[in-house]
């Protein structure tokens, strides 16, 4: 009766966890159906074709088909081993700043995860510079190396006016991998092309031969630039979704062996603290939480000045992402981002990369 009343052990939370993922992967099928249907002019109920309108009339430049405002995808850990595994996609993601790449009208902008323009260039991808670019647009999931200068590219929200967040994730990553081979150009800085961009090895499951040489690589890029910070799960069948989802899940490499039950490159070092991955997880989201509380303790304390605004978020974004995640999400629940006349918000849920 009371059971709700007390701390979830993880394996409940497992098994949460589980259950989560089969009813957004049957949603996300349903929505996916619901889009084709509308696409191919299948007449819905009236109250739905109501709503339809609604969203038209409102939809802006920088909204989804269903009129939502882009936002990034953050992970979960990866409690435990999947039931199917070989339904789940390896990627590697490096140390660095998590951002979106925005182009539109000719130009390319940054957006870091709280929702502030850090820069703005040209850059070969579609809408990204020039007149001809002008009526193409292009969003993508980035981790930025400021080292390197460079953009390492996660996912694609959007890609030549192509919107790919109602697509699986395997079909994103099959389409970012072709336009990359087609436009070499994209991982060279040039007159044209101001940052680098590149995309991410994707490693499937199904593949057991290429997965486990990725697990003992090291370092995993040459020179280890960039440093790898850890691996990221993604289930082939999964839409983009804004905010936390249990179908994208993030775990540090020196967990891999107790979660997954699969060998990694011994330097791959455990922390001296790390004696099992699940209290490590939970210790290391408690230590968020009081992250989070110091913070906005800090915060009310000046905000009658603007010290809050051009030192706090400053040193929030230059602090690692994973020891200020949830204090990212609380600082910027009312910030937006300007684009042109249009506007969107990155919202923060918790931190993908969880540094």
């Amino acid at each position: 009766m009371f059971r709700n009343l007390y701390k979830q052990s993880g394996k409940i939370i497992t098994e949460l966890q589980e259950e989560r993922r089969r009813k957004l992967l049957q949603e996300q099928k349903q929505n996916r159906l619901l889009l084709q249907d509308l696409k191919r002019g299948i007449d819905c109920c009236d109250d739905h074709n109501e709503e339809t309108t609604t969203i038209k009339k409102r939809s802006r430049a920088l909204q989804d088909a269903d009129g939502s405002e882009y936002s990034l995808q953050l992970s979960e850990w990866l409690r435990e081993s999947p039931e199917n595994i070989c339904d789940w996609i390896l990627v590697p993601c490096p140390k660095g700043q998590r951002c979106l790449v925005v182009t539109y009208s000719g130009r390319t902008e940054m957006f870091t995860k709280s929702g502030r323009r850090r820069m703005y260039f040209h850059s070969l991808l579609p809408g990204g510079s020039g007149a001809r670019g002008s009526k193409m647009s292009t969003i993508l999931d980035c981790v930025y190396s400021p080292g390197e200068d460079t953009f390492y590219v996660l996912d694609a929200l959007v890609y030549g006016n192509h919107e790919l967040v109602h697509c699986e994730a395997e079909f994103r990553f099959f389409w970012l991998r072709s336009k990359f081979e087609e436009c070499p150009e994209l991982s060279v800085c040039n007159t044209y092309n101001k940052k680098s961009f590149k995309f991410l090895p994707h490693y499937d499951f199904e593949n057991v031969a290429d997965v486990s040489e990725a697990f003992q690589r090291y370092p995993f890029w040459a020179e280890n630039i960039p440093q790898l910070d850890g691996w990221l799960f993604y289930h082939k069948e999964s839409s983009y979704t804004y905010g936390s989802t249990p179908l994208v899940g993030w775990l540090f490499a020196f967990m891999v062996p107790d979660i997954l039950g699969i060998e990694v490159n011994e330097n791959y070092e455990r922390p001296m603290n790390y004696s099992n991955p699940i209290i490590y997880m939970d210790e290391f989201d408690a230590k968020l939480s009081t992250t989070k509380h110091r913070h906005l303790t800090k915060s009310s304390c000046s905000k009658e000045s603007d010290t809050f605004d051009t030192v706090e978020i400053d040193e929030e974004e230059n602090m690692d992402e994973g020891d200020n995640a949830e204090l990212c999400k609380v600082l910027n629940s009312q910030r937006k981002l300007e684009i042109g006349e249009q506007c969107y918000r990155l919202h923060v849920c918790e931190e993908e990369l969880l540094q």
